[in-house]
Order: C-alpha cells, then sequence, then structure tokens
C-alpha cells in the first residue's frame, strides 16, 4: 500500500476501496513538471490520484468525500504522450458529449502531469472506450 493521502490543508486522508474488488486503494503521487516559469519545482497536481494494489483500476477524485472517477491506460501510440515523450503513460476519463454533439474526454499524462481535453473523432462505444 502506498503512503497516506494528504489534502493540500495537510489533514490525513481516508483511502478509498477498490470499486472493482474492495481493497484498500494506494495513492497515485502525479506531478506536473512542464512550464514551470522560473524554475520552480515540480507542483502535485490538485486532484487525489489512486490505483488498485492488484492493478485493475485507477482514477481520482477532486478532494476528500468527493466521488471516485475512473480513468483509463492508454496503449499504442495515443498512450504515449506528445509533451513530454514518455510512452504508454497516458490515461483518459469518461468519455462526454458536448452540446454541439461532438464527444471529448480528458487526457492526462501521469509522468509529466500535462491535462487536456481532447475531441474524439468518433462516439465512443457502449463501453466507454475512446472511438
Amino acid at each position: 500500500m502506498g503512503p497516506a493521502a494528504e489534502p493540500r490543508d495537510g489533514a490525513p486522508v481516508d483511502a478509498p476501496r477498490c470499486p472493482r474488488c474492495a481493497r484498500e486503494l494506494a495513492v497515485l503521487e502525479v506531478y506536473s513538471t512542464r512550464n514551470r516559469w522560473g524554475g520552480g519545482p515540480p507542483r502535485l497536481r490538485q486532484e487525489q490520484w489512486w490505483q488498485c494494489p492488484a492493478g485493475d483500476w485507477l482514477g481520482y477524485r477532486h478532494a476528500d468525500g468527493d466521488p471516485l472517477r475512473p480513468v483509463r491506460r492508454l496503449a499504442g501510440a495515443e498512450g504515449d504522450c506528445f509533451f513530454c515523450g514518455d510512452e504508454e503513460c497516458n490515461v483518459a476519463g469518461v468519455p462526454w458529449q458536448q452540446e454541439d454533439g461532438s464527444w471529448r474526454d480528458w487526457l492526462v499524462c501521469l509522468s509529466c502531469g500535462t491535462s487536456n481535453p481532447r475531441r474524439l473523432r468518433f462516439p465512443p462505444p457502449p463501453d466507454g472506450a475512446p472511438g
């Protein structure tokens, strides 16, 4: 199990349970390392990131008590970060439909912490995998 998570105020956070196997989730520290103006040190992303010790679930939440939001690891070229160049480090959130009918998801690099909403070319299949 990873170290205890701490929110911005320094108080410890109770680790949530894996939605798949009910094991206690381990902390995954995701740092923003790009665009550190003035040479500042990497900074921990604002979300709390969690992973299952069995390795079959990964997700985040914005604050203690918020619902867990699953992400999926991306494979191949889609999983490679075009900002830092690390391979198979990108994860994507659950796709959503915009008012204009287009589909988007949220892409995050677990290596450099860069995130962007991205437009999907096709509607996702019913299981939520990218199109």
